[in-house]
């Protein structure tokens, strides 16, 4: 392990300059400016005893919604329990970010060494950070999810790439499950896009492998347990996201300007395109940049040009062909001639912008320029090649992780009911029954569960997931309950359980004339309670399997 303490160290010292912005006073646009709302959103119900986290009450428009029961909640959980601890929402949102940013060269560096050594791991961790896309995904669109994403992906092949040691196995499958599991997590989309693509080619492997009469198990158990492993971990969160979503609006995130046949990228702009902070559009011109990075592509083809010319390759060539084989499937499926793909393929709709393939892209070639490193046998030259190599990088790319510009507000201001309950609200409300009535103005936004106009209403208990109220009616009322309605929510008139009415996508009770005692509770449903016994047991699986197997060594 110390070894890689100045390696870390270094990697870090060379991250500063990507995430000083993040880390300065103030605040900066982005796409989607719901993050420090969400982390919010995350610590408060943390903070009220709730886990796994699915449901919040200050989101939808004060309706609530069970957003983490579909969108990847792991770097929430991340900036939530920072919120908890007594940071703000915006700092907790600030080290959110940033950490990802941070993760995204830690996880690279160990895959690099496991192939290079130090001083490749070194490079291909500063190619990765320093992409002009990690830019773009934190400073433009400000996609969390997809930052932290990025930043388990190499974790996968590392688990992958060291499971054919003899030696080691479990820590192999469970680096590769839990990188898996973090990019799942992380964010769904690019967690379902990594489990399709890397089943079919490991299919495709085993296939030709068998085809050649070289196929045996040490090439298919190891990486099927990973993919396993990892479906189990993730089970709580993956069960009811595939189920449950059909009572939500999500299906509304592809429509006429998320069409994927009109975001394929054109081949000159992953070389060069401008710099911009708007969106993607049809055709070669869009309002942000889609390119690889000169410098990764030049370095990862004199890398390869090098690598071709040497006789020996320090077992080198499996992983390079991966990080090859990444990279041109990746830019395939951004172009559009792979457009009968992107129909024939399930539910790629939902991935709704081909340009998200620069993640595996940006991958490929990260992992292959490292290979400069080790063209020579000197150590003293590999070290001056990849640092050398490691500030240019930094010096001319470092220029993208700047935001469009920083305002100053206070921390507070974005945790003030307007701030959740309307601003960030009506940036991402899919996650809301659709038959729900979206306010017009921040003067209807909901900030009572039961409405005092209509009724006394004495309120005992107030949480996310759990509310008690005693009502005095005059004469029998239906009332309306102003919570979003979701499968799990359990609605309790004196004791009795009820089914209420469901109007506009709010439950509606009756009551009687006098006092009324009304009593909601969210709990687990079949398929939540499932895949929490699931991921629970594959966890104790998981770390069993490992302490067993590092005794046994041992």
């Amino acid at each position: 392990m110390r070894k890689h303490v100045f390696a870390v160290i270094a990697v870090f010292v060379l991250s500063i300059a990507s995430i000083r912005p993040i880390l300065t006073s103030g605040y900066f646009p982005m796409h989607d400016d719901t993050q420090v709302a969400r982390v919010v959103a995350m610590g408060r119900a943390l903070s009220e005893g709730q886990f796994p986290v699915r449901w919040v009450s200050d989101l939808g428009y004060g309706l609530g919604y069970p957003i983490f029961n579909f969108y990847g909640p792991l770097p929430y959980y991340i900036g939530g329990i920072l919120y908890c601890l007594g940071l703000s929402g915006l700092l907790a949102t600030k080290i959110m970010i940033a950490s990802g940013i941070v993760l995204a060269g830690i996880s690279m560096y160990a895959l690099g060494f496991a192939v290079y050594g130090a001083s490749g791991g070194i490079l291909s961790a500063v190619l990765y950070i320093y992409a002009p896309y990690h830019a773009l995904q934190a400073y433009v669109r400000g996609s969390i999810g997809e930052i932290w994403a990025y930043a388990f992906l190499p974790l996968v092949l590392l688990g992958i790439g060291q499971s054919r040691r003899s030696t080691h196995k479990a820590q192999a499958v469970c680096i590769g499950a839990f990188g898996l599991a973090g990019v799942i997590l992380s964010h769904t989309i690019l967690g379902y896009v990594t489990v399709l693509f890397l089943a079919i080619s490991l299919v495709v492997y085993w296939v030709v492998r068998l085809i050649r009469k070289e196929f045996s198990g040490i090439l298919f158990w190891p990486p099927a347990a990973i993919l396993a492993a990892a479906a189990g971990l993730t089970a709580f969160f993956v069960l009811p996201a595939s189920f449950e979503m059909r009572y939500t609006n999500v299906s509304a995130m592809v429509g006429a300007t998320a069409d994927f046949r009109d975001h394929f990228v054109c081949l000159s702009q992953l070389w060069s395109s401008p710099w911009g902070f708007a969106g993607s559009a049809p055709g070669c011109i869009d309002g942000m940049s889609l390119k690889l990075g000169k410098l990764h592509i030049i370095l990862a083809a004199c890398a390869l040009f090098a690598l071709l010319r040497r006789k020996k390759k320090r077992d080198i060539e499996h992983f390079v062909v991966a990080g090859l084989f990444t990279f041109f499937v990746s830019v395939f499926f951004m172009i559009a001639p792979s457009r009968l793909l992107w129909e024939k393929l399930p539910n790629m709709v939902f991935v709704q912008y081909p340009w998200r393939f620069l993640t595996y892209a940006v991958f490929g070639l990260s992992l292959i320029g490292g290979a400069i490193s080790v063209l020579t046998e000197k150590k003293f030259f590999r070290w001056s090649i990849a640092l050398s190599a490691s500030v240019f990088v930094v010096g001319i790319n470092a220029k993208w992780f700047a935001p469009q510009y920083i305002y100053q507000k206070p921390a507070e201001s974005f945790e003030t009911i307007e701030a959740l309950r309307w601003s960030a609200s009506r940036i991402s409300d899919e996650y809301l029954p659709p038959e729900v009535r979206r306010p017009r103005d921040v003067g209807e936004i909901i900030r009572d569960t039961i409405s005092p106009d209509v009724v006394s209403v004495e309120k005992s208990a107030d949480t996310a997931t759990f509310a008690s109220y005693k009502i005095k009616a005059q004469k029998p009322l239906d009332i309306t309950i102003y919570r979003a309605y979701f499968p799990g929510w359990e609605y309790m008139v004196n004791g009795a359980k009820v089914a209420p009415k469901i109007v506009e996508g709010l439950p509606v009770v009756s009551i009687g004339s006098g006092e009324t005692d009304i009593v909601l509770r969210f709990a687990d449903t079949p398929v939540r309670r499932l895949g929490n016994i699931v991921s629970m047991g594959t966890l104790a699986a998981l770390l069993f399997w490992y302490v067993r197997n590092k005794k046994i060594i041992a």
